[in-house]
């Protein structure tokens, strides 16, 4: 089985070397286990649960029939990953030169079971494995030697010459009082050493763009991250040393801020905020790359088909900065109250191409969706407004847009652009006056302003996200029973809702510069259930668009056949009717066609209200009907059922998967173009394509 091979396995991911480590490690990851993320009362009963879920592995190595040895293999793994870990991967001087340590304090069982577990894993797989008295194994792998040990009541595997991973967790810059869950390190700079080949051979156009943008290359930045809770509150800190160089390529440098102030275009209500900065640096290097492969300019041609200039009054127009939020102002706090407000360097500019936009999209739509689709444009409360409508048809979202105070104002809803344009207008009262924010977001902006921001009233979106986390916690309950012990748990896992929602902590996290250096603090509820909770509530707000948007998309459909179903009953009546007219011109012409349309509405054997297709005009500029008016008498008037005589052109332009068509015996057919072509390829036909005007299918 697979895990017998894991020791030689991590041994050929750590590359070979016997040197001492470096001072710090390439990437080190320390987690205390779920008992010490799972902190608050209210997390009880999923603690409870996970606690579980070794004896449902157990169950579930009867139930599948598992191979003993598959069944043991995953519960040690459940063990390992449950309880207290430590991966450590640390630079040698060796080139190129990494060395592995890995410790375990399992959560439900002894380290010494562990690595009795695996060395008998390993010998059962052949592995050449020595084991000492005191029980410590050692192997030789392709990264050199290789130990696994009982050290402090851990088990500790090395693999080259190294020190165990250390499984003590340190607060580090997380509040005082707090208590570290988790903790890690990345140093980017050295690992690219290693990963930037792997990446090359794998997929070299990822290992571009990771070292064009600094992330992967020398010189990039070392993440560290910290985890952890104090008696009130879930605690986040982390700090990318040196990221000045990829911040600002990616348009998120120390010069681009928002201060406090900045916020009172936000309702007080608000549910979410965030605040980032934005750059389509990225979008116009690839325009940049694409014109240098094929040599030419995509955004110059759009600009010279639009009539303004893409690249300077759009993208580089919009921007650096960004804020978004939800909020019972601008229409109930769920996401069709989702307001985007984006700087612009250039309102006038963005206004003039958002006019020309409209202009041409509305030219286009009226020609190729009758005008169902159409940017309707209006004037209220001192703004232009722009809305996307669909005239005609009951969908449910409206998105709208206008231009104020140097910003370009974004809503999926018209009442919601206009409460958003009120709040900036006048913002007497704002997130400003909200404790919550003041004391989530406010009091951790530094005074030179923070580069971005994320807030949540939580709990607003715990309630919310109650129902579906309690489905989803009754479903593991569930799963961790079997049908042997189904008593395994014996109360609910989650805590009634008034318990659930008790002075429950907003979330928000604050990112901001200290030298080179990029910082962010957040704070939670110290409840990781309300914070999934809060979480999910995204999911749950979904129905209130869902719902609209199902109802719509089982009606559109129904309506849209009904529409097409009656083009093509009255489309087939006008096909019908010229037909007629044909015939009765023959019986008074020596059966012999009329030569074109003129001789037809000459003798009021058809009018022209008739020549206008249901489904017209035609694409190119045609007539909407073709009519085979140089066909011989014999088989004009033969009421040959396959003889085609009348097509809908301006139905098969625009549709170009079903075409009516009239046939000499006065019947009408409406054919799928594979139809069409069988009957184009019989004999009494041959011409028909070029009489008719029939494109190639």
């Amino acid at each position: 089985m697979r895990l017998t091979r894991a020791l030689p396995t991590l041994g050929a991911l750590a590359l070979l070397g016997a040197a001492a480590p470096a001072q710090e490690p390439v990437f080190e990851l320390r987690f205390a286990g779920f008992d010490a993320l799972l902190t608050s009362d209210k997390d009880a009963g999923l603690r409870t649960a996970l606690g579980l879920v070794a004896l449902r592995l157990s169950d579930l190595e009867h139930e599948l029939e598992l191979d003993p040895e598959e069944g043991e293999a995953i519960r040690l793994a459940w063990d390992i990953a449950s309880g207290a870990l430590s991966i450590r991967l640390d630079q040698i001087d060796a080139e190129p030169g990494m060395a592995l340590a890995i410790s375990s304090r399992p959560a439900g069982a002894t380290a010494k079971s562990v690595i009795e577990r695996i060395v008998s894993f390993a010998q059962m797989g052949g592995v050449p494995i020595e084991v000492d008295d005191a029980g410590a194994a050692f192997v030789d792998s392709p990264a050199g030697p290789a130990s696994l040990r009982l050290i402090d009541q851990s088990a500790a595997l090395t693999v080259g010459e190294v020190e165990p991973a250390s499984l003590t967790l340190m607060s580090g810059s997380l509040p005082d009082g707090a208590i570290a869950a988790m903790t890690m390190r990345l140093d980017l700079d050295a690992l690219s050493g290693v990963l930037t080949p792997i990446l090359e051979q794998q997929s070299p156009e990822m290992a571009q763009a990771l070292a064009q943008s600094g992330w992967l290359a020398e010189g990039a930045p070392t993440i560290e991250f910290a985890l952890g809770s104090s008696a009130d509150a879930t605690h986040f800190y982390s700090r990318i040393i040196g990221a000045a160089q990829v911040m600002s390529a990616a348009g998120a440098g120390p010069d681009v801020t928002f201060s406090p102030d900045d916020f009172a275009v936000v309702p007080r209500d608000a549910v979410r905020v965030y605040a980032n900065p934005i750059s389509l640096e990225g979008l116009l290097a690839l325009a940049e790359a694409a014109e240098g492969q094929s040599g030419q300019d995509p955004i110059a041609e759009v600009s010279q088909e639009l009539g303004f200039d893409v690249r300077t009054d759009v993208i580089e127009n919009l921007g650096p900065r960004a804020i978004v939020y939800q909020s019972d102002t601008t229409g109930g706090g769920g996401l069709l109250s989702s307001i985007v407000m984006l700087d612009l360097r250039d309102p006038a500019a963005m206004n003039n191409a958002i006019a020309k936009v409209a202009e041409r999209f509305n030219a286009e739509m009226l020609s190729n969706a009758n005008g169902y689709v159409r940017i309707h444009t209006q004037r209220r409360a001192g703004n232009e407004i722009y809305s996307l409508i669909t005239p005609g048809l009951p969908l449910p979202i409206e998105a709208s847009w206008a231009i104020a105070d140097g910003r370009l104002v974004l809503a999926l809803l018209p009442s919601s652009l206009d409460a958003a344009l009120a709040q900036m207008k006048d913002h007497k009262s704002s997130v400003l006056d909200s404790e919550a924010f003041a004391s989530t977001i406010l009091a951790r902006i530094p005074e030179q302003g923070a580069s971005a921001v994320s807030y949540a009233d939580s709990n607003r979106l715990a309630r919310r996200g109650y129902g579906a986390t309690n489905l989803l916690l009754t479903a593991l309950g569930n799963g961790v029973r079997s049908p042997n012990e189904p008593d395994r748990i014996s109360a609910p896992l989650m805590a009634p809702f008034a318990d659930f929602t008790h002075d429950v902590r907003s979330s928000g996290t604050v990112s901001y510069w200290d030298g080179d250096d990029y910082i962010t603090v957040g704070i939670a509820d110290p409840s990781k259930a309300v914070a999934f909770a809060s979480a999910v509530a995204s999911f749950s707000e979904l129905q209130g668009v869902a719902v609209p948007a199902l109802l719509a998309g089982v009606m559109l459909p129904a309506l849209g056949q009904a529409r097409l179903a009656a083009r093509k009953s009255l489309g087939g009546s006008q096909i019908r009717a010229i037909v007629q007219g044909i015939v009765i011109y023959g019986m008074e012409n020596d059966e012999t066609m009329p030569a074109s349309f003129e001789d037809l509405l000459r003798n009021d054997f058809i009018s022209t209200e008739m020549l206008e297709s249901p489904f017209g005009p035609a694409l190119d500029g045609g007539p909407d009907f073709g009519v085979w008016f140089d066909l011989p008498g014999d088989r004009a008037f033969s009421f040959d059922a396959n003889q085609i005589i009348v097509i809908d052109r301006a139905m098969l332009l625009r549709r170009g998967d079903s075409v009516s068509v009239g046939f000499a015996d006065n019947h009408v057919e409406t054919l799928t173009i594979w139809e069409l072509e069988e009957y184009l390829a019989l004999p009494q036909n041959a011409g028909a394509r070029e009489a008719l005007g029939i494109p190639d299918l």
